[in-house]
């Protein structure tokens, strides 16, 4: 591995990456973060802290100019693009501030990129892109129907990545239709199992928007780094004979769980007895139904199958939640 720009490497998913590329002891690894003093706190291991260079860079991926001079400064072999605007029922709200950082932004890393011939290029879209699934589990081929200005501006930003590629403006693509993310360090409103594990944390009841009867994905941050690296992994070995670019691979456990499974083992694990509350005058818009991934693509092509399990990731963030209320109290 080689020289690496990452978009949004300040953010959730972002730092687990940054963590898991430094252990591949690349050759120089620069973060873009639409965030004031960005720094490698994050980075905890003696062992990978000052073995690989690292820059850190203050940049809005809509700053066209910022971003072409931090690539033509950086020269760098491989781009992995994560900066994004994520919150779905914002994305409702202020649908011109999503498109303009998902859509315009992502144009602005794939310029850069063909500028200075980036030759290696990941970008993180969504299971979002798919909207209500008439076919589980879902495959890649399945049409995209999305429900959102979110799940819009990520099949744009998706279609522009291939059409980069077709190009020729950058020799390899691929991106990870990555499904419900979860892990240490996420805090998003908009994630389900932060806010079921903050109110337990409290002794509260999780509040549940709607039935609770719509299923998801749930896949672990290492899980997902883990096929980041596997696709880079791929592209740098140029099997053009078993890798067909631009690339398209659904990233999640292949497994469903609704939301009042998720419930019942998120109480289960807090040891709380203690019953849902479910708040369905308040259901969020834009919700997908039914969601889990066919994976069978990425296992093939990736060798990628997700590691940990729903019940250890969960009992890892009400255990830490829990302990940090406690020792705060």
């Amino acid at each position: 591995m080689d020289r690496f720009i990452i978009t949004g490497g300040n953010g959730f998913i972002g730092r687990h990456l940054v963590r898991k590329l430094l252990s591949e002891r690349p050759s120089s690894i620069a973060i873009i973060a639409n965030t004031a003093n960005v720094d490698d706190n994050y980075i905890t291991d003696k062992t990978l802290r000052g073995a690989v260079p690292i820059t850190f860079y203050t940049a809005d991926v809509r700053d066209e100019k910022a971003i072409s001079e931090i690539f033509l400064c950086e020269k760098a072999d491989t781009c992995v693009h994560l900066a994004a605007k994520i919150n779905v029922a914002d994305s409702i709200k202020n649908p011109d501030e999503t498109m303009d950082i998902n859509v315009k932004g992502t144009l602005n890393v794939l310029d850069a990129c063909h500028t200075t011939t980036v030759e290696n290029f990941v970008f993180a879209s969504s299971a979002a892109v798919y909207g209500d699934a008439s076919q589980l589990p879902i495959s890649e081929d399945h049409a995209l129907r999305p429900l959102s200005p979110y799940g819009t501006s990520k099949m744009l930003a998706e279609q522009h990545v291939c059409t980069y590629n077709k190009l020729k403006k950058i020799q390899k693509t691929t991106s990870l239709r990555i499904f419900n993310v979860y892990g240490d360090g996420q805090s998003s409103d908009s994630d389900v199992i932060s806010r079921f594990a903050k109110r337990l944390s409290e002794g509260l009841p999780p509040i549940i928007h709607g039935d609770g009867t719509f299923t998801r994905d749930f896949i672990s941050v290492e899980d997902v780094t883990e096929a980041m690296v596997l696709s880079i992994k791929a592209m740098e070995n140029n099997d053009t004979e078993k890798y067909n670019y631009p690339s398209i691979f659904n990233i999640g456990s292949g497994r469903p769980t609704s939301v009042n499974e998720l419930a019942q083992k998120m109480i289960s694990i807090s040891g709380l007895e203690l019953n849902p509350v479910y708040d369905k005058m308040n259901e969020y818009g834009g919700v997908i139904l039914q969601s889990y991934a066919d994976i069978t693509k990425a296992k093939d092509a990736l060798q990628f199958v997700a590691k940990k399990s729903l019940e250890t990731g969960l009992r890892e963030i009400i255990m830490q939640r829990m302990n940090a209320s406690t020792s705060v109290s």
